[in-house]
């Protein structure tokens, strides 16, 4: 039996406008092979809108609008204006391995 791809896209269908490649690149580049500045956040969150759009994706604006704001959240602070370093979520969560 072969293994289900993992769904990277929070509440959306990942098998729809080819969503979950997208998706997948939009994560790592928050956290495990990103981060960085507010900056750089919201040019990432650019290029995934960029990407669904071009996909002809509906929820490319909506899903950008939700990037924009809940971000932060998510993002992996390296130098941060806020009292914390790496990702919030991380405070809150533990990290399955």
């Amino acid at each position: 039996m072969a293994a289900r791809e993992r769904n990277y896209c929070l509440l959306l269908d990942p098998t729809k406008y080819n969503r979950n490649a997208g998706c997948r690149r939009h994560d790592n580049m928050y956290g495990i092979n990103g981060g960085g500045s507010e900056r750089q956040r919201w040019l990432v969150d650019r290029q995934f809108f960029h990407t669904m759009r071009a996909n002809g994706d509906p929820m490319a604006l909506p899903s950008y609008l939700a990037c924009l704001l809940f971000g932060w959240f998510f993002w992996n602070y390296h130098s941060s204006p806020w009292p914390w370093r790496g990702q919030l979520l991380r405070r809150f969560v533990k990290a399955r391995g």
